[in-house]
């Protein structure tokens, strides 16, 4: 209940209201008494208290208890099916098609048939569902055709088996690429069958005009040849161009794996796609992509600021970080948004705000926490405040040892970018061949936490 709107609250007392789908007026009361609760507006209720309100002339045992949430949650859940059934008229005149076949009421099929197709048609959105959809419709068509039992030509066999092929294509293409994008980093054994007469057969001119299944063919092919960039940039122009036509969960899927690709180019040393990164994400807050329910997540957030900063678009970031701090959800906004702004003030140089920002700040959550911590002491190494950055850095220390919910390898990275701070604080820059060294020894060192800020200070210390 909990998940629920008020307006669908409201639905669902009609729901239990009806004879049809509840004939128990337990259920009602139950609802009335859940349902302040769940709106705020009432403390919880016991068990004690609801037997009494419900049942105050029954002694109300263990088992009373069990079945009545049991057989109340079983109502709840028929009324969520139904609330998805009427989501999806198409499904609903699909079945009453269906019926006219079961029943032999085929002088009203043709009518109905002609109204579901265009209904159907004129959705905007071609998901995969769509063509499965059409197929559904062309088979019930097809048989409808042959209830007739009339020698034609006109059977919609084509048309029903190229809708069909469609859905398995497109079908097909998604998981392929889910299957490619988690080999990378889990053992995910065995062969795809028919991959490459599937990849061979969607090269045909004829599925131009279906835009997902163009797009998972580009997916599946930039994973499987990532370094022909046409493949991405090919998916690139379809999302630009055809995103409105994808329901939120595939717009969802698309943007996630052109925004994975983009970050194993620059992984490989492609430092142009960074921009790339900035554009899928801001095409994406333009159509709501990235929210859920009309909230963004921190991490979401966390990563635009990143690209935004990384790109040097300042002002679009710091217009960013004040347009969407209260979409962030709101148990972690404050957190989300106090850290994102203290990086904007540190990648422009405003190290006095950063100061003022994150000096008394304690986050909960460990990540926060820890690169709130190494901003700090960025700051103190650019203002040169070499008291303060020798007491963060021991504070820090003791930190990573005391704090059970970090990890060794965040111990040794956060430690090993503390250590080599104050290396490069404390270094004689004319001594070349202790410079030398400390690049050796930096260069050799695997895991570090902030890698390119600790390179991009020695490099200026080394000329």
């Amino acid at each position: 209940m909990q998940s629920l709107s008020v307006y669908e609250l409201k639905r669902l007392r009609r729901y239990l209201c009806s004879p049809l789908h509840n004939e128990d007026e337990s259920f009602i009361r139950l609802f009335d008494l859940i349902y302040p609760v769940i709106r705020g507006e009432a403390k919880d209720l016991t068990r004690e208290q609801l037997s009494r309100k419900l049942f105050p002339q029954k002694k109300f045992t263990n088992q009373d208890y069990a079945r009545l949430f049991t057989n109340f949650a079983r109502r709840i859940e028929g009324f969520l099916a139904l609330e998805k059934y009427y989501s999806q008229p198409v499904r609903e005149q699909m079945d009453i098609l269906e019926m006219m076949n079961e029943r032999q009421l085929g002088r009203y099929f043709e009518d109905m048939y002609q109204y579901v197709r265009r209904t159907h048609e004129q959705q905007p959105q071609r998901s995969g569902e769509y063509y499965l959809q059409t197929f559904r419709m062309e088979l019930l068509h097809h048989d409808y055709l042959e209830s007739k039992q009339e020698r034609s030509t006109d059977k919609n066999l084509l048309e029903t088996m190229a809708a069909l092929d469609t859905f398995y294509l497109i079908t097909k293409l998604r998981f392929c690429a889910a299957m490619l994008h988690y080999q990378a980093f889990l053992s995910l054994e065995g062969e795809v069958a028919l991959i490459h007469e599937v990849l061979t057969h969607c090269r045909d001119a004829r599925y131009d005009g279906v835009p997902l299944l163009r797009a998972y063919y580009y997916i599946v092919m930039s994973l499987i040849e990532p370094e022909v960039e046409a493949h991405f940039e090919a998916l690139r122009h379809i999302l630009f161009t055809h995103i409105t036509t994808f329901d939120t969960e595939v717009q969802k899927d698309l943007y996630a794996f052109a925004i994975n690709y983009c970050i194993n180019r620059i992984n490989y040393g492609s430092g142009n796609y960074l921009r790339q990164i900035l554009e899928l994400y801001q095409q994406a807050l333009a159509h709501s992509i990235i929210l859920t329910r009309g909230e963004l997540s921190p991490w979401d957030f966390k990563n635009i600021v990143t690209i935004g900063l990384r790109n040097k678009d300042y002002k679009w970031t710091e217009q960013f970080i004040e347009d969407y701090r209260l979409k962030i959800t709101k148990a972690e906004r404050d957190n989300a948004y106090t850290f994102n702004r203290a990086r904007y003030y540190f990648a422009t140089q405003q190290y006095d705000r950063v100061l003022r920002l994150l000096q008394n700040v304690e986050y909960s959550d460990i990540f926060y926490l820890l690169d709130s911590k190494t901003t700090l002491m960025k700051t103190y190494y650019e203002l040169d405040e070499y008291q303060s950055l020798q007491s963060l850095k021991e504070s820090f220390r003791i930190l990573l040892r005391r704090k059970k919910l970090i990890s060794e390898m965040n111990q040794l990275n956060y430690g090993n970018f503390a250590r080599y701070v104050m290396k490069l604080y404390r270094c004689d820059v004319k001594d070349k061949k202790a410079m030398a060294q400390l690049r050796k020894e930096i260069e050799a060192t695997p895991n570090m936490a902030d890698r390119g800020w600790i390179m991009e200070k020695l490099n200026q210390l080394t000329g």
